[in-house]
């Protein structure tokens, strides 16, 4: 007979968070993941074995590691690349909300970082970032803005630094704006499957005195169970226009300022349960 804890999260939405915790993390245990789960270490045995099985985990005694000729540290370049055209159309609709002066917290994300150049150019006079290749960036290509680099846990799989550490870091400063991305919309909310990762992007939400929201509707369709922020924390959604009438109901509901992109349908950027079938 299946457990609470199996019944709740189905096989399929069980290996997907697994697999997210693996492009994050690099490294799991068995056990820690059994406790997390609320499942046996069998469970989590069989898990691994199917995963290893496809090629999207490599699976060591006590545990499983990154498959390197997957997705591992290429993860970033392949986010990057993957729905560039929309990430760059998106773009077009931060300039217009940065003002002459402002200082403009940013996220570790592959769509905020496509915003870099309409930061720089709508006359931001600082930048705030957990992003090491935003900070490189800024450093090597506009060094008249003022960085801030917020250091902390070191994550190869975003090139970003994450959690507490991180955090307690962002309490201490200001942003005019926070311009920030996320990976899973669901119930009025935007959600991430690792706990480290929403923190973080939360304390960076909030750091903003106006908070712009830049993602694209493929995150409907995403698995995260870490709440980061509500709809409604947002002063501005930024958006492509393939919304069904229901998505499309959910973000008029915040009260924020929606825009509304026409581009082309974006191919999903994060495993879904419907990718381990």
């Amino acid at each position: 007979m299946l457990s609470q804890s199996e019944v709740r999260w189905g096989v399929e939405s069980r290996r997907s968070e697994i697999l997210e915790k693996v492009r994050l993390e690099r490294q799991v245990r068995t056990e820690d993941l059994a406790e997390f789960f609320g499942v046996s270490v069998m469970t989590i045995h069989r898990d691994l074995d199917f995963l290893a099985g496809i090629g999207k985990v490599e699976k060591f005694r006590g545990g499983a590691r990154a498959n390197d000729g997957g997705f591992g540290e290429r993860d970033v370049s392949v986010r990057r690349a993957t729905n560039a055209a929309i990430k760059r159309a998106l773009a077009g609709e931060v300039g217009p909300l940065i003002r002459d002066g402002d200082v403009v917290a940013l996220d570790d994300s592959t769509t905020v970082e496509a915003c870099l150049g309409d930061v720089i150019g709508a006359g931001a006079a600082g930048v705030i970032t957990h992003s090491l290749p935003l900070m490189t960036q800024i450093s090597k290509s506009a060094p008249h803005i003022a960085l801030t680099g917020v250091g902390g846990r070191y994550v190869a799989a975003t090139d970003s630094f994450l959690g507490s550490a991180t955090c307690r870091a962002v309490d201490k400063l200001f942003a005019s704006v926070s311009v920030v991305s996320t990976t899973c919309i669901t119930a009025g909310a935007i959600y991430h499957p690792d706990e480290d990762a929403a923190i973080t992007k939360a304390s960076f939400t909030k750091l903003g005195e106006r908070r712009v929201l830049v993602t694209d509707s493929s995150k409907f369709d995403n698995v995260g169970m870490h709440f980061v922020a509500n709809l409604k924390d947002f002063d501005d959604i930024i958006i492509d226009s393939n919304l069904t009438e229901g998505q499309r109901a959910m973000l008029e509901a915040s009260g924020a300022s929606l825009h509304l992109v026409d581009t082309t349908e974006p191919e999903p950027t994060h495993p879904t349960p419907s990718v381990l079938k």
